[in-house]
């Protein structure tokens, strides 16, 4: 298992989604290949990493899947106007009327007897990231209607030729038995793409989804979109390839016990390093997103807590962090040291999706995950160094794990008077790795 050094994996991780502070998020997952390909997409809420929406998406070779995030004044909804087959198929979805479908996040696995602390309302479901899982991919003729799957998700004319037999076809457990013998293991065929547009206020963003390559070649992990699986837990793992590689090109080996404990070796970071930018009417937020920490935090994972992180979630679960920002003439300060047993305060990431924004100014409005700092004794532009190496050290039998596994990147946008003339750039973060 490793990170893909040219962004196209089995696993695509999505650092943010967002329907906050006007902004819809919109994305597309690409199929470079010939092969018909599975794959699962998974909406995690941004607190505790809570499902909010899953399904299942089947492209035909060398197909495209794009969608939105959007608000619906009160939660979220997940919006499309692509053709490509999804099970449960579009007759499941609501029709927008204008040729699109949409199916709304839901606060089921955060409220009622499902409750973890924080807060309980669809409201949570504005602001989180998500996961594209590739769970087995088919060379086989798309000409020949034997072939249930691969024949009827590929467009003629630019439609599929029947959705609805490649919804029965992978939406059971006996469906996906019957009709995926043609179907093998994974391979690194996926790209994707996420843009943040705020249509009103004339900016946008974009990132890069951090590609995980070889995540289950010795396996089909296809399941039905009513299954949990498969997730970051389903990977090889120790099953698989120890070969690690980290994000310097160098080759390690790493035995780990669980394929979410490799995925976290893959991206731990000591240090998470970008720039920042306010005043004069810009703004910056960064995005730091921990994709792998609820099964270590999370008590319907887990029922202790479990190093790299520091704290079951019952509403958050801190971990102390400490920041030294610099302006663009070498001026520096920091956020101090602090004596242990640590009280979590402003220098430490409470939750999956954490949002940190500069100098009284946010990209993507507010929240509980929101942290705010003030670099304005040194500067307001100029760059920031988070350390993350306080924390307890994931255990492998052969590698020293240290800091915590993290991907996002920086949002600066400018806002000039006008819509016309405003604009918004990204940077992805640069991590030094926690792999010695």
């Amino acid at each position: 298992m490793n990170v893909s050094q040219n962004n196209v994996g089995q696993v695509l991780l999505s650092p943010y989604y967002t329907v906050k502070n006007g902004f819809d998020t919109f994305f597309s997952v690409v199929n470079t290949t010939n092969a018909t390909a599975i794959f699962k997409i998974r909406f995690r809420e941004a607190l505790n990493s809570r499902e909010t929406r899953d399904f299942n998406v089947i492209l035909s070779p060398y197909d495209v899947w794009n969608g939105g995030v959007t608000s619906t004044g009160v939660g979220a909804t997940i919006r499309t106007f692509d053709n490509s087959c999804t099970s449960p198929d579009k007759p499941s979805w609501t029709s927008t009327g204008t040729g699109g479908y949409q199916v709304d996040m839901t606060n089921a696995n955060f409220s009622g007897t499902m409750t973890d602390g924080a807060d309980a309302t669809l409201a949570r479901t504005q602001d989180g990231y998500f996961e594209v899982i590739l769970m087995g991919v088919s060379t086989m003729d798309t000409e020949n209607a034997a072939n249930v799957i691969e024949y009827n998700a590929k467009h003629v004319a630019g439609v599929p030729r029947d959705c609805a037999k490649v919804d029965t076809a992978v939406g059971t457990v006996a469906g996906i038995a019957a009709n995926t013998l043609n179907f093998v293991p994974p391979s690194n065929i996926l790209k994707g793409h996420v843009t943040y547009i705020n249509v009103a206020n004339g900016t946008a963003v974009d990132a890069e989804p951090t590609a995980i390559e070889n995540f289950a070649p010795n396996k089909k992990i296809i399941f039905p979109p009513s299954d949990n699986s498969p997730s970051l837990r389903d990977g090889d793992g120790a099953f698989g390839n120890p070969g690690l590689l980290i994000s310097n090109g160098a080759s390690i080996s790493v035995v780990a016990a669980a394929s979410e404990d490799v995925v976290s070796v893959l991206l731990s970071a000591d240090n998470v390093i970008n720039e920042y930018a306010s005043g004069s009417g810009a703004a910056t937020t960064w995005v730091v997103t921990a994709p792998t920490k609820h099964f270590y935090t999370d008590k319907l994972e887990t029922a202790v807590v479990k190093a790299p992180f520091a704290n079951l979630f019952t509403g958050t679960s801190c971990d102390q962090v400490s920041l030294a920002w610099y302006d663009r003439n070498e001026a520096t300060a920091t956020s101090g040291t602090h004596f242990s047993p640590y009280t979590p305060g402003s220098d430490s990431l409470c939750y999956e999706a954490n949002l940190i924004d500069f100098n009284g100014a946010s990209v993507f409005g507010a929240g509980v995950n929101h942290k705010a700092i003030d670099t304005t004794s040194v500067g307001t532009s100029g760059w920031v160094n988070l350390s993350l190496t306080n924390t307890g050290n994931l255990s492998t039998d052969k590698t020293t794990v240290t800091g915590l596994p993290v991907i996002g990147f920086a949002a600066i946008v400018r806002d000039t008077g006008s819509a016309a003339t405003n604009y918004g750039s990204s940077e992805m973060h640069t991590t030094a790795s926690g792999v010695h």
